[in-house]
């Protein structure tokens, strides 16, 4: 049977290049959906993160602590907590943590991508 609900401490972290990252709902994941995904991402204190896009999902970043920018095609933005970022299909971004402490943030996937595979190498 399939968990409803789950506390993000029993998924594991990914170590992605700049930050760790823990995809919690989406295919194959801890919490099974078809056509979404969701996790938390934390970025070290002042930290860039390189720039991808999704070839083709949108993504939703909801920051929950630290601050800095994302940058949309090399455009910065400013970022807070309680900062809504949205991410269209194919957009270059990254983040910039300009804070002293981890930036935390939620996002949202749609269609779902493979945990990862957006990475340049």
């Amino acid at each position: 049977m399939q968990k409803h609900v789950v506390h993000e401490r029993e998924v594991e972290y990914v170590k992605l290049t700049g930050r760790d990252h823990k995809m919690i709902v989406g295919p194959g994941k801890v919490m099974e959906a078809q056509n979404m995904a969701f996790g938390v991402a934390d970025f070290p204190p002042n930290a860039h993160a390189p720039a991808h896009d999704h070839a083709n999902a949108e993504e939703i970043i909801y920051v929950l602590s630290g601050y800095g920018e994302i940058y949309f095609d090399g455009v910065p933005e400013k970022v807070e907590p309680g900062s809504v970022a949205y991410v269209p299909i194919g957009v270059e971004h990254s983040i910039n943590n300009q804070s002293d402490e981890v930036m935390k943030v939620v996002y949202v996937f749609s269609p779902p991508v493979a945990q990862g595979s957006y990475e340049r190498k």
